[in-house]
């Protein structure tokens, strides 16, 4: 039995999230449809082309919370075939654990110099850099909001949690299989890259592609266990919130 009903299922969360997922599909449209190649030795040395950035795990991921915060905002007006996916706490755990690890990478990178500054000195300079924060922390700060506010009120399992790993597995070993398959050579993040890799770890030692996929493999298993930690960290947040309402 619900003791109050959250504020994340009102008419005008819904609203604000529908505005939100429209911002984020329209920002997915023009990138593509208004790509453009500027050489950069450090960021982007290289033109892939204009859809290559439906690869990255950024893209990926806000596409599938726009997807979500539409499917709340029909819920939230009443359409009642919706509820039963936007208010499922699994799904929404999930969504905020892959949007928050892609905010947390990005942002990660600055420190690093390993993320691009933004820049505003041209329109198409402004979009891009207007992309990088709305789905690096902007988004993030959505689902964070939508955590401490739970749609859903039932507890996520610790068989869920395991199987958060399951995307960003499949994904990962997606990019590998894809990077040396298209012309030019593709990889949305160089740590998918076997020659990257060892040339990172192995320096000047002569390449071994078994060595460097075994690398990529023991990193694989690491970054996957962080998937799940954090998950495990999320879903124990949303666990203890939905007592509240309980």
């Amino acid at each position: 039995m619900v003791k109050e009903k959250s504020i994340t299922r009102s008419k005008g969360i819904g609203a604000l999230l529908f505005v939100m997922a429209l911002i984020g599909f329209a920002i997915v449209i023009y990138r593509i449809a208004g790509y453009q190649f500027e050489y950069d030795a450090q960021f982007t040395p290289v033109d892939y082309g204009r859809f290559n950035v439906l690869t990255y795990f950024t893209i990926q991921s806000n596409t599938a919370a726009c997807c979500y915060f539409m499917l709340i905002a029909l819920a939230n007006f009443g359409v009642k075939k919706f509820e039963k996916i936007a208010y499922n706490s699994t799904l929404g755990v999930f969504i905020t654990l892959y949007v928050l690890v892609a905010g947390i990478t990005y942002n990660a990178g600055f420190p690093l110099k390993m993320t691009q500054p933004w820049t505003f000195d041209t329109f198409y300079h402004a979009f891009i850099s207007f992309l990088q924060i709305y789905f690096h922390i902007v988004m993030p700060i959505a689902v964070i909001f939508l955590l401490i506010f739970p749609l859903g009120f039932e507890r996520v399992s610790k068989k869920a949690v395991i199987h958060s790993g399951i995307y960003p597995l499949v994904y990962s070993i997606v990019s590998m299989i894809r990077g040396p398959l298209v012309d030019p050579v593709y990889y949305p993040y160089p740590f998918y890259n076997p020659e990257f890799i060892w040339n990172t770890f192995m320096k000047d030692k002569p390449f071994s592609a078994v060595g460097a996929y075994g690398i990529i493999a023991v990193l694989l298993v690491f970054g996957i266990s962080l998937f799940i930690i954090i998950c495990a960290i999320i879903a124990l947040v949303h666990n203890k919130r939905i007592k509240k309402y309980e």
